[in-house]
């Protein structure tokens, strides 16, 4: 199996995704740069406290993230059930099972490790500019803070990561790219929106949990019926 998983990596030259993260990352930190900047001329505060920023941040990241993993699906499988070069690879005495089974897991993979980096990389990046350019007095982190930030974290990327599989399942039943994209951008809506002021989605667990398990469902029953699928 990690064979398979490694072929794939090389196979799709997935540079880009790597390019991408850190191009997220950028864009995010600068929007959460501006906010604070924008507000205080406004006469507002919206890091009331550092929470406040870990969910904003988090949302940021998982929303994009999700988007990307929309995007390794259809690159991944979708177009190559819907251009038939699958086909080459279910030439060779390899179980069907274990070849989509390497794409899932490497998805999944490299998406949960985006994610946490990233959440990581643009927390620890806006604490250090903040520290120069005192952008807002809300951050008081202690050792505590960050060891519980920091699980909290891998907890919402992995649980994220294998929810992102969702457009999976649409897009497999047209073999779509554009279903397989919007069905992720619902994702996102549902992840990581807010309602009211005092309210966000991407605060709680259970959501990505639950879209978790919904994920791991499609990928079952996509995974048990691919020796049924007829290409020709």
């Amino acid at each position: 199996m990690f064979h398979l998983i490694r072929l794939e990596f090389k196979k799709f030259k997935l540079g880009w995704f790597v390019k991408g993260a850190i191009l997220a990352n950028i864009i995010i930190l600068s929007f959460l740069c501006i906010i604070p900047v924008v507000e205080r001329s406004e006469g507002t505060e919206m890091f009331k406290d550092v929470t406040e920023i870990f969910t904003i941040s988090g949302a940021c990241v998982r929303g994009v993230f999700i988007v990307f993993a929309g995007v390794l699906i259809s690159k991944m499988i979708i177009q190559e059930f819907r251009n038939r070069t699958i086909l080459i690879m279910f030439s060779y005495p390899i179980n069907r099972k274990k070849i989509l089974s390497a794409k899932l897991i490497l998805i999944v993979w490299m998406t949960f490790i985006a994610m946490a980096i990233s959440h990581i990389v643009v927390i620890f990046g806006f604490i250090g500019l903040n520290q120069i350019f005192h952008l807002t007095p809300a951050i008081s982190l202690t050792s505590n803070d960050v060891l519980a930030e920091i699980i909290i974290v891998i907890m919402f990327s992995l649980t994220t990561s294998v929810a992102a599989l969702i457009p999976l399942y649409f897009g497999m039943r047209k073999y779509s790219t554009p279903a397989t994209i919007i069905s992720s951008l619902l994702i996102v809506s549902v992840t990581c929106q807010s309602i009211g002021p005092n309210f966000s989605l991407a605060s709680i667990i259970y959501i990505p949990l639950a879209l978790a398990l919904i994920a791991l469902s499609f990928v079952v029953l996509a995974i048990r019926n691919i020796d049924h699928i007829d290409l020709d």
